[in-house]
């Protein structure tokens, strides 16, 4: 019975499908918050708090196969985060508001299942991505531990493609500092040096009930100017494309405040429904991927990543410096792997369900190859939609993956060649009885001429009824090195043939017996060049589209990327080589150019060995 997804399991009872609609244009979302992470204060077994993950959270994110946006909602409790996260979703209700003084959100929630969104990209392209929306524990609690809370800031920010500011409307010293702290990672993150890494923001001044400024963004830059000009700079050179967004109060009594997720959209103030309905759709037009240098980030890569950087920081109970290259270059590794072996897994269950069930062995080679294409094609589309890294740790990946399925194909190919051995030899076996071995133990041949006739209908019922395959030429050139030379022998010995003509003979069937040699390794040579062909064809076909992909991944980043399109362009003309070399089909070219000069000097060789035999006979 097939297992059912995870993303599949969020029952009726879980989902709140007839929540609270927002309305207003923003799409309404099935589902409900689940727990991804939380923090466990120290405990007599350990020295420090640890931040442990949601086994069953992980879970749904691994089952998602489309590109990830990841919009973490971070800021101070009771300031309104969690309903923002859920007007994304287009309801009032969903994330945990609470009524009380103290922050109901502990830890990070995730919304489940992550919503689909289709949107163009700015080349142009329609994509469908999954949008997965974080609400992060309030900061600013007073009963927090201060190394959870510069922890789970710097988590949302180093796992986030959108990073949402929810802060007071009138800008304080404190929330700057906080903002300053993103520009200033180098304690705590080594970036990557030549690409995007850093979220998109977005500021939300909650509350604002100033002068609507006209431009907020031009008014939150004054502001910090005015407070931190150190700050403002850092902001500024770090964050080249942010938006910020003044939001009214909601302009309702204290008693519907305090239960926000049952709240009508008509019972707000216009002004506040009006300027996060304004909000939410910017956020939306201009939601960028989570990337891993040139790759987008999907559902596994994006579990284990986090798995990852979680496992860092409980290694210290202070913040320690998270190595981002690395990080990536782990992932890179444990994906490629685990692909690597979940394909020879899945060619390997094909293979074996084709010969144990589907069809009766021996197969001819051609429909051999024609399964193991199939299969192997299966395999190769689904490697390349979901392996990650850059064009040369791609290429690396491929050429193990080609020595991989090679030596797990050379295993069918050696069970189907001994099946046509045996079923060969067989055919062979009955015919030579039938019409050679019955009349010579009888002594039933009167002269050459009906030996002759004899080995002639062998042969010509044996090539009407054999599959016809290298191994079919191998078991008759096998039968011409031993049974034809004890059959020559023998009928020489009743006198039926003289030994001249005996000696002729011979010369004839171990001329033939070469040439059926020569053909059956040029047959077997044949079969594994075209199979080498259409594999290498598959596999240029699969590249060249991964690396379309990761020059669009790479052109939809927003920051100049001018290092990593140069490294970018070096590493795809390698690419290509990589794979080729594993192929590696050229010396057999070379070598069936050596077997059939080879045949064409037995072909000679056997004329003139007939001719002799002409003179003698």
């Amino acid at each position: 019975m097939t297992q059912s997804s995870p993303l599949n399991n969020i029952t009726s009872d879980e989902s709140t499908e007839q929540g609270n609609r927002f309305g207003k244009g923003i799409e309404f979302r099935e589902g409900s918050p689940i727990q991804l992470l939380r923090y466990s204060e120290k405990s007599e077994n350990e020295k420090f708090g640890q931040i442990l993950l949601n086994p069953e959270a992980l879970n749904i994110l691994r089952e998602i196969n489309e590109p990830l946006a990841i919009i973490s909602v971070v800021g101070s409790f009771r300031r309104g985060k969690s309903y923002f996260a859920n007007v994304l979703h287009g309801r009032h209700d969903g994330f945990d508001l609470g009524p009380n003084v103290e922050g109901c959100t502990r830890g990070i929630y995730m919304w489940a299942p992550p919503f689909k969104l289709t949107s163009e990209q700015p080349n142009g392209k329609t994509i469908q991505k999954r949008v997965l929306v974080l609400d992060s524990e309030g900061i600013d609690d007073p009963s927090q531990d201060e190394n959870w809370i510069t922890k789970l800031f710097i988590l949302c920010l180093v796992i986030s493609s959108t990073f949402v500011y929810n802060i007071n409307g009138i800008v304080n010293r404190e929330d700057i500092g906080k903002l300053h702290l993103m520009t200033d990672l180098s304690k705590f993150i080594q970036e990557p040096k030549d690409e995007d890494f850093l979220p998109r923001l977005v500021i939300l001044l909650r509350d604002f009930v100033l002068e609507n400024p006209g431009n907020f963004k031009d008014y939150f830059l004054k502001q910090l100017y005015n407070i931190n000009t150190g700050a403002a700079k850092a902001i500024r050179e770090s964050f080249h494309d942010f938006d910020v967004y003044g939001l009214s109060p909601p302009g309702c009594k204290k008693k519907m405040l305090q239960h926000m997720e049952e709240a009508k959209t008509n019972e707000l103030d216009e002004e506040f429904v009006e300027e996060v309905v304004n909000a939410v759709k910017s956020i939306y037009s201009q939601l960028p991927l989570k990337y891993i240098s040139s790759s987008v980030m999907k559902g596994i890569s994006f579990a284990k990543f986090l798995e990852d950087v979680v496992e860092r920081m409980n290694s210290s109970e202070t913040s320690i410096l998270l190595s981002i290259p690395d990080e990536y270059e782990s992932i890179i590794r444990s994906i490629a792997q685990e692909l690597i072996k979940e394909s020879i897994e899945k060619y390997e269950e094909r293979m074996n369900n084709l010969m144990n069930e589907e069809v009766k062995l021996p197969m001819l080679w051609e429909e051999f190859e024609n399964m193991h294409h199939e299969y192997i094609s299966e395999v190769n589309k689904i490697f390349f939609e979901k392996i990650i890294g850059s064009p040369l740790q791609i290429g690396r990946f491929s050429e193990q993956l080609i020595k991989e399925t090679s030596k797990s194909k050379e295993e069918f190919v050696k069970k189907n060649s001994k099946e046509l051995m045996h079923y060969n030899e067989n055919i062979a076996k009955e015919f030579w009885t039938k019409h050679v071995e019955t009349r010579l133990n009888k002594n039933l041949f009167k002269n050459n001429k009906e030996f002759q006739e004899a080995l002639k209908l062998f042969e010509s019922d044996y090539n009407k009824s054999t599959k016809k395959s290298p191994e079919a030429t191998k078991v008759i050139s096998s039968y011409k090195k031993n049974q034809y030379l004890f059959a020559i022998n023998h009928i020489t010995q009743l006198g039926r043939i003289n030994a001249e003509l005996a000696k002729a003979m011979h010369a004839r069937e171990e001329a033939e017996r070469l040439r059926l040699e020569a053909l059956a390794r040029e047959e077997v040579l044949l079969l594994e060049i075209e199979a080498l062909k259409r594999e290498k064809e598959e596999y240029e076909k699969n590249i060249n589209n991964k690396i379309l992909e990761l020059q669009t991944n790479i052109e939809q980043q927003n920051k100049s990327q001018g290092e990593m399109k140069r490294r970018f362009i070096e590493e795809q003309n390698s690419i290509i080589k990589l794979v080729y070399q594993s192929f590696d089909d050229f010396p057999k070219n070379e070598e069936i150019k050596k077997l059939r000069k080879e045949n064409n000097e037995i072909k000679t060789k056997k004329r003139k060995v007939c001719c002799c035999m002409c003179v003698v006979v």
